[in-house]
């Protein structure tokens, strides 16, 4: 953590255990599993009664910007409800700029899957402050979400489907089609792979392939990206789909699950033989 963000995390702290709203806080983030280095942010989350909810965020902006020298940018995550908010912001401290997220959690209503969401492996250990228990207590009641893996048939078909869906604007040439359609089989390759290699209990995806995939697996997730060429980019989908045939026997052998291969064989030939021709 950099010596300039802890200074104006603590600057953030004192200031919130003057604001009687405040219940208290916890580590959230990197922070809370002790993986945080020199480039590592801030995530802490508060815990505010629903009555005091609304006031206590419209002024969080009022908070970050007296933690510090500049707020450059504050931003609200679409999801924020009466339940749960986060705030992303970029603070100015110095002539360095730093990210500072801010999470409340509606202490009325803990059963909202994001107040779960952020609940989620903490406890007492994690505490920022606790003014008379209550976030403590809070913790204590271990709410969480179920670490819910991937389906591995939807995410063939889905990556089937839109390998089909491609042909059309390979031979148009809509480039921005085609990169829509790309980002569907990236994602649904992702999700072949995490329907059988995550066993990360926090993370967005991103987290759980570079935690949890192997490596040689993650290179046939780089085999998408490519520059915007409508060369390049039939290249690069040809070559994703023989790596995607290869990771879906394998995990389909693993998982005991018989999905037609006549499905995978007919659309990679037919995708072949379309772009290849001359209509």
């Amino acid at each position: 953590m950099h010596k300039d963000l802890e200074a104006a995390f603590n600057k953030v702290v004192e200031i919130l255990k003057k604001d009687q709203r405040c219940k208290g806080g916890w580590h959230y983030g990197s922070i809370s599993r002790g993986a945080e280095d020199i480039y590592s942010d801030y995530d802490p989350v508060f815990l505010v009664a629903d009555k005091d909810f609304e006031s206590f965020a419209a002024d969080v902006p009022t908070v970050l910007a007296a933690a510090s020298d500049e707020l450059l940018i504050f931003w609200g995550e679409s999801f924020n409800n009466e339940y749960f908010k986060n705030y992303c912001s970029v603070l100015r401290i110095g002539s360095q700029l730093h990210q500072f997220d801010f999470f409340i959690i509606n202490a009325d209503y803990p059963e909202e899957w994001m107040c779960r969401q952020h609940c989620k492996g903490c406890t007492r250990d994690q505490l920022i402050f606790d003014r008379a228990g209550e976030t403590a207590a809070f913790l204590d009641q271990g709410y969480r979400t179920d670490n819910n893996l991937p389906d591995t048939v939807r995410a063939m078909d889905t990556y089937w489907l839109h390998t089909e869906m491609l042909i059309k604007y390979f031979k148009r040439k809509d480039l921005f089609k085609i990169i829509k359609n790309m980002d569907v089989l990236f994602h649904s390759h992702v999700d072949l792979l995490l329907s059988w290699y995550d066993t990360l209990d926090w993370g967005a995806w991103e987290s759980k392939v570079k935690l949890c995939v192997p490596e040689e697996k993650q290179e046939h997730l780089k085999a998408y990206y490519t520059t915007a060429e409508f060369q390049d980019l039939e290249a690069a989908v040809k070559k994703s789909i023989a790596l995607f045939q290869v990771d879906a026997a394998e995990i389909c052998k693993a998982k005991g699950i018989e999905y037609p291969d006549k499905i995978a064989a007919q659309i990679t030939a037919y995708f072949h033989n379309r772009i290849d021709s001359e209509a």
